[in-house]
């Protein structure tokens, strides 16, 4: 794999949470266990959907850039938001805040956090 197609996957994965959680986002936090969401839940999955967004067309955009500086800041930037993602969604699932659904978002943020890892430490430069 090239770093460029784990930008590529990267960004469509954000981009499908990101439209799911603003276009849908009761539907999406009931499969974090949410049942009965208020308000201020649905605007908050709303704005993480912004987030999602920018994330995504980033990464999108910028799949094809050589610079190294460039290369560095987003694999390490997607690392370590990879890492912090695992701690929160783990810590929001083992404590029952989260449902089941907890354990795949966690999965989805550790195989970015390792991916990216992967590609600024051992990947080829590509």
């Amino acid at each position: 794999m090239k770093t460029k197609h784990l930008y590529l996957v990267t960004a469509i994965v954000s981009l499908v949470f990101a439209l799911a959680l603003l276009l849908m986002p009761t539907v999406m936090l009931s499969l974090f266990g949410v049942t009965n969401p208020a308000r201020s839940s649905t605007v908050l999955a709303q704005l993480i959907a912004v987030e999602l967004t920018v994330s995504g067309v980033i990464l999108l955009m910028l799949r094809e850039v050589m610079d190294l500086k460039v290369r560095t800041a987003l694999n390490i930037g997607n690392m370590v938001a990879g890492v912090l993602g695992v701690v929160v969604t783990l810590n929001a699932t083992l404590t029952g805040t989260f449902g089941w659904f907890g354990y795949v978002i966690a999965a989805i943020y550790a195989l970015i956090a390792v991916a990216f890892g992967y590609f600024q430490f051992f990947g080829p430069v590509n």
